[in-house]
């Protein structure tokens, strides 16, 4: 493999100024010295608790999650917000990242907007958007006009909470719909055809007992040393690695059941697939990073332990998080956005935090009523923005010192991440 001398130069002033942990975050510190705030664009989020058992979860409002545009023509956001006459999904140009100007708005008839993720199908672009009535996609080819023209609707009882859009190997897209139950694949060609049928659905390959539940998330990513497609899913008794080589017949690689796990609530693989990063969902727990060597080496049947965690503050909770390798990027509540180093998967640690809501912290009282702080969050892979959804603050904008985009191939792997080459699929974008 051929290495630039630009890309050496840029890889080696990232570890220079990224290497080193930083130092305990004090109070009225908004964030760490290698943190640059870019924009802010409040949303009309929550107000602050009136009392200690209300929150997030009660008042039913805030900012959630969001979508950033990862082309380099295409300066947008989205973010979906509730408020209360209901829930939207807000678009967003970020052209002048200084100064976010939102474009306009789209309102589902549910009431409960989930997750969202952008996706690219010819020359057009889409959005596809979770709900409490199922699944929607919208045209926003040209979200300038603020646009979101109606493609597909896939009505579901009782809807999805998270998909997951994906570049096959075998040249088709798909998107990966979870709701608690099973996963189930929809091929965009047909459904933007108006089949919305699934094409497929994963079901646990075994129940977990006293759990009646399904999938949570899940993430599907090339593995290149294997050429085959890798499905990462989150669920019932833990995580599970799957072979989606051929999407009809999933075929179980590998598990991880933590006994600190009972309904794993995220999950990304390192670009090599040897390492799970992992979030369980409830407020003390770690994220968690598993190696999976030992079972495609045969050494164990299964993952029981962690080989490192990490967190910010044990008290609160890690919602959801980006891993862009040695990076991971974690919107973690109370105490904003966080980024930490696992280049060492065994001694991960922090280099960089955000402070984004300075309002009253969580108690260990009542975990679900308090859901304050940083949501959701991304990274634009071609550049390095961070966008981060505080349920309180809106949409925060913010660059780490050295870091100016990711290309696996710039640290010896693929370049494979939540991010697609949907123009040329995953086995032409893993070439240098």
């Amino acid at each position: 493999m051929r290495f630039h001398s630009s890309l050496a130069i840029g890889v080696a002033s990232l570890v220079f100024f990224c290497s080193q942990p930083v130092g305990a975050q004090q109070d009225g510190m908004l964030g760490s010295r290698n943190m640059d705030l870019v924009g802010h664009l409040p949303l009309g989020g929550m107000q602050s608790p009136a009392s200690p058992s209300a929150g997030f979860e009660a008042l039913g409002r805030g900012t959630g999650h969001l979508a950033l545009d990862q082309e380099p023509g295409r300066p947008f956001v989205f973010v979906a917000r509730e408020d209360a006459e209901g829930s939207e999904v807000v678009a967003i140009s970020i052209n002048d990242p200084s100064h976010p100007l939102t474009l306009g708005s789209w309102r589902p008839q549910s009431h409960s907007i989930g997750d969202l993720t952008l996706f690219s199908h010819g020359s057009r672009h889409y959005l596809a958007v979770t709900h409490a009535d199922g699944l929607s996609v919208r045209e926003v080819s040209d979200p300038k006009e603020g646009q979101f023209d109606a493609a597909a609707d896939v009505p579901r009882e009782p809807g999805y909470h998270h998909v997951f859009a994906y570049r096959h190997s075998n040249g088709r897209s798909y998107l990966l719909a979870t709701g608690g139950g099973d996963i189930d694949v929809y091929d965009v060609d047909r459904l933007l055809s108006s089949q919305t049928d699934p094409v497929a659905s994963y079901v646990l390959p075994e129940t977990v007992t006293n759990v009646d539940y399904g999938y949570h998330a899940v993430t599907a990513q090339w593995h290149a040393d294997t050429e085959s497609d890798r499905l990462y899913a989150a669920g019932a008794g833990g995580y599970y690695v799957f072979d989606v080589t051929d999407p009809s017949n999933p075929s179980l690689l590998t598990e991880v059941n933590s006994a600190a796990v009972q309904i794993g609530h995220a999950v990304s693989a390192s670009p090599d697939g040897t390492h799970l990063v992992t979030a369980a969902g409830y407020r003390t727990a770690p994220i968690r990073i598993f190696d999976l060597r030992p079972t495609f080496e045969g050494a164990v049947p299964r993952i029981r332990v962690a080989a490192g965690a990490w967190t910010a503050d044990w008290r609160n909770l890690s919602e959801n998080h980006e891993l862009r390798w040695p990076f991971v990027f974690a919107a973690s509540m109370d105490d904003g956005l966080q980024v930490f180093n696992m280049m060492n998967p065994f001694e991960p640690y922090t280099v960089g935090f955000y402070d984004t809501w300075d309002g009253p912290r969580a108690s260990l009282a009542n975990e679900r009523t308090h859901r304050n702080g940083a949501w959701d969050v991304d990274v634009r892979n071609h550049d390095g923005l961070v966008a981060v959804t505080d349920v309180n603050t809106g949409l925060w904008l913010i660059r780490m010192e050295g870091f100016e985009g990711w290309d696996g191939r710039g640290w010896g792997f693929a370049n494979v991440s939540t991010v697609q080459d949907w123009d040329n699929g995953p086995t032409q974008s893993e070439r240098w």
